[in-house]
């Protein structure tokens, strides 16, 4: 019986390079995950809301930190990503996760339901974002802090049809605060090279 051949070295250094590239990204991903719990004051029986929350990922991360008091609403427009959220609630028995039919003029949360609110890579496909900082606004409680992250503009990227354009895909900080706090936010908290990466950053409002 022969014995199997050994990997070569560039193999062994191929497959070291992924299994390094995973963990990295896994410890990047909890870093990123306790930052935000921490920006938005994240605690036994807050009520989140996760909008534009795609599969679902970040509201069942983020589920752990308002424990079996809290609630999370994930807000989505996308039918196939609503369908992921309600089978993995079903699954996993998060019986505090309510998954919610959004669409580009109002989020489907009722007034002054959240604590907090969450919009991660979310805030430049609004496509009538004035509608949708005030659907915001009476969504959260006095109070209550949203924290935005997105994307500096990236001209290369294709544009998204019916989004305002704003110097290619995605929205400078600048104007993401001066929409915000024009609406009544207060600016808490500013944060370039978000999560290691210069073309993202976090911003931290609050409603008085």
């Amino acid at each position: 019986m022969r014995n199997a051949p050994s990997p070569d070295a560039n193999t062994v250094i191929a497959l070291l390079t992924i299994w390094l590239g995973l963990g990295l990204c896994a410890c990047a991903n909890a870093g990123e995950t306790d930052r935000i719990a921490e920006l938005l004051a994240l605690e036994p029986g807050i009520v989140l809301a996760d909008v534009g929350a795609g599969d679902g990922d970040w509201a069942f991360r983020l589920v752990e930190r308002v424990g079996s008091s809290g609630h999370v609403y994930a807000t989505e427009v996308d039918d196939d990503e609503l369908d992921k959220i309600r089978r993995r609630i079903e699954k996993d028995d998060h019986g505090n996760v309510t998954a919610i039919k959004g669409d580009q003029e109002q989020t489907g949360l009722e007034a002054g339901c959240c604590d907090a609110i969450l919009l991660r890579l979310v805030y430049h496909h609004f496509t009538q974002p004035a509608v949708m900082r005030a659907d915001l606004r009476r969504a959260l409680r006095p109070g209550g802090r949203l924290v935005i992250v997105d994307i500096v503009p990236q001209r290369h990227w294709r544009d998204l049809p019916g989004v305002p354009e704003r110097g290619g895909h995605g929205i400078p900080v600048e104007d993401v605060i001066q929409e915000m706090t024009g609406d009544g936010f207060d600016l808490v908290a500013q944060y370039d090279d978000w999560n290691g990466d210069d073309d993202r950053y976090c911003v931290v409002f609050r409603l008085p």
